[in-house]
């Protein structure tokens, strides 16, 4: 049995990571240059960093357990720090971060030292140390059928390439596929620690970014020795002018913004880039489609990384056991459980014990 996998994000790694495991031959199709998703690594000034706040956190068992065990004990424990920037000034978010499991705000949750992407791409390495392949700037046109089952995945160069099943992150045929584009722009920065936040949220009316990181907060592993810090904001807008401003606009867009929120002298930059993910969130659902024997479908827009990774294992299940999981509303595990620095912990283990009389 031969499986492609259009998508090499945390859905589309994951379900070639538990086909991989099985035994089962499969071909990754990932249109960008790496693996991840909006949940990569970059490399950027001697340091690593991601695309903005991308943060794994989950309570399901099935999640957990798969994302330790690609993870390989390679995570450190980030207590997030979150201000938010509205009205020309910041606050302390008066509704912080809640860990709806223990009801109790701020939560610590678990992060690769080399960045979000890092669980990804071993993802990606084991299923290519087991006879798969990740085809880098590989974009796939469509699907080839035979009448209403799949037989393959039609590459942009017009090659089919066959395949006995394929899962796929693409629109399914018949949707209509809508997206968001986010630019990032990172600055380098000269400042240790420039603000203690792990990232500000920015519903400011009068500033375009939606939200500043800094990630000399996050796992120190990742700034590699570095002194300097790397500040990311991001901006979204849809297939539109925004979309086509120059970099050069939006980096200079990023150091007025930057300035304004007061967080970094102009000084202390000392450079600057903008990266641009196109499609970087769909925002169509499914509708009415024909179906298409062979073919998986990934999770629901906008999905976190924690809902990515089910929609994959459900996805690769279905494929090995034809388990019959709807992708787009997955049955809740029974269980609950959380990631801590030594491992996996599960709800009896967490909840205080009740006493009465």
């Amino acid at each position: 049995m031969r499986v492609a996998v259009i998508g090499a994000g945390p859905a589309g790694a994951t379900a070639a990571y538990c086909l991989a495991r099985a035994g089962v031959e499969v071909d990754v199709y990932e249109a960008s240059g790496g693996v991840g998703g909006m949940a990569r690594s970059i490399d950027l000034w001697g340091q690593t960093v991601g695309i903005g706040p991308q943060h794994f956190s989950s309570t399901d068992p099935r999640v957990n357990e798969l994302w330790l065990e690609a993870a390989g004990g390679a995570y450190e424990m980030v207590e997030p720090r979150v201000r938010t920037y509205r009205d020309g000034r910041l606050h302390r978010d008066p509704r912080p971060l809640a860990d709806r499991f223990l009801r109790r705000p701020a939560p610590a949750f678990a992060h690769p030292r080399q960045g979000p992407g890092e669980v990804y791409a071993r993802m990606c390495a084991f299923a290519e140390r087991h006879g798969g392949r990740v085809h880098l700037d590989a974009p796939v046109a469509g699907l080839a059928l035979d009448g209403t089952r799949v037989t393959g995945v039609r590459l942009n160069s017009g090659e089919v390439r066959e395949h006995d099943h394929v899962i796929s992150s693409m629109p399914p045929p018949g949707a209509r596929p809508a997206y968001r584009y986010t630019v990032v722009v990172y600055l380098h920065t000269s400042a240790e620690s420039v603000f203690g936040d792990t990232w500000i949220d920015v519903p400011d009316p009068g500033l375009r970014t939606e939200r500043v990181t800094n990630f000399d907060n996050w796992v120190p592993a990742a700034k590699r020795g570095e002194r300097e810090t790397v500040l990311a904001l991001e901006y979204r807008c849809g297939d539109d002018d925004r979309w086509r401003w120059h970099d050069e606009r939006y980096v200079a867009l990023a150091r007025a913004e930057i300035a304004a929120i007061g967080v970094v002298a102009a000084q202390e930059i000392l450079d600057a880039v903008a990266l641009r993910v196109p499609k970087s969130q769909a925002t169509h659902q499914p509708g009415p489609v024909a179906p298409i024997e062979g073919l998986q479908v990934l999770g629901r827009p906008g999905a976190t990384q924690a809902g990515s990774i089910l929609s994959g294992l459900l996805a690769a299940e279905n494929v090995l056991e034809d388990a019959g999981h709807d992708l787009w509303s997955p049955t809740p595990h029974p269980g609950r459980s959380r990631i801590t620095a030594t491992g996996l912990e599960m709800e009896s283990a967490l909840r205080p014990r009740l006493k009465f009389g």
